[in-house]
């Protein structure tokens, strides 16, 4: 009896020890496992050199640091995703959050050191601002940091195009109080960059600028006309040293011709006496 009690426990033994390791998983590796048969299906070739095992370690590795973010991540952006996070480094918890949340149009981003700083620098909205405007969020990203990324999430593609010619060309330094003017932009959006490209030269005046940022609201409307408010004096200013300048202009030309009528008539009388003397004689 015990020699058959034996045999029946190292048959159960032996049987036991050819079960799938799986059985004996936990959670994360069950998902990752399933994740990477998944993208073996999806993308073919580009998974098929690696395999399933080494794809679910991998899958298994990172959702263990970053959790169910990864497996998303995975799942939808396959072994170049992966390897964008991986190349993160120390961004690698942001660069999952953002492919988790946009999909493979975040690869722009992640796989670019610059712009994943960039985006952890200034958060979601620094994101929108490079996926609607590319390369053209870039250099404003870096120059005006968190106000740009704030206004150029609320600007179309026209507006943020107009934002970047006011930078490259001057004329938003020229204005200055940059960070205000485009904290206005971040909180009115698209007619509030109308509002200013329209109105560019007129805002390059102290007291017009100083105006539309203590009230935009009232310009953006149209309620109060900046031209109107605050060109006219400018005008006037203009006006007045132009009719100063005509009056001593006027005065000159006056005092030339009255000049030359004395000349000519102390000519006039000089010789008309010595024509008398000569009659006379």
């Amino acid at each position: 009896m015990r020699t058959c009690r034996n045999l029946v426990i190292l048959i159960l033994l032996s049987w036991e020890s050819t079960l799938p390791s799986v059985a004996y998983a936990g959670p994360t590796t069950l998902a990752a496992k399933e994740a990477a048969e998944m993208i073996m299906r999806k993308f073919g070739k580009e998974a098929a050199e690696e395999g399933v095992e080494k794809l679910a370690i991998r899958i298994e590795a990172l959702a263990l640091k970053y959790g169910d973010d990864a497996m998303a991540v995975a799942r939808r952006g396959g072994p170049r995703a992966l390897r964008a996070v991986e190349m993160a480094g120390s961004q690698g918890a942001v660069a999952t959050k953002l492919l988790a949340r946009e999909g493979d149009k975040a690869l722009w981003i992640v796989e670019h050191p610059e712009r994943l700083k960039l985006f952890s620098s200034y958060g979601d909205d620094a994101a929108t601002a490079m996926l609607n405007h590319k390369a053209l969020a870039e250099p404003l990203l870096s120059a005006f940091r968190k106000p740009a990324a704030q206004a150029l999430a609320q600007l179309d593609g026209r507006n943020a195009r107009r934002l970047a010619m006011m930078a490259n060309e001057g004329s938003l330094a020229q204005i200055g109080r940059t960070d205000a003017l485009l904290g206005v932009v971040g909180r009115y959006g698209n007619r509030a960059m109308d509002f200013i490209w329209k109105n560019k030269k007129a805002l390059a005046a102290t007291a017009a600028l100083t105006a539309f940022l203590a009230n935009p609201e009232p310009f953006i409307d149209g309620t109060v006309k900046l031209a109107r408010d605050f060109a006219r004096p400018v005008a006037e200013t203009i006006g007045g040293e132009a009719a100063k300048r005509a009056d001593w202009t006027w005065l000159g030309v006056t005092a030339v011709v009255m000049l030359g009528c004395y000349a000519s008539f102390k000519f006039y009388v000089r010789e008309r006496l010595r024509a008398m003397f000569v009659r006379r004689v």
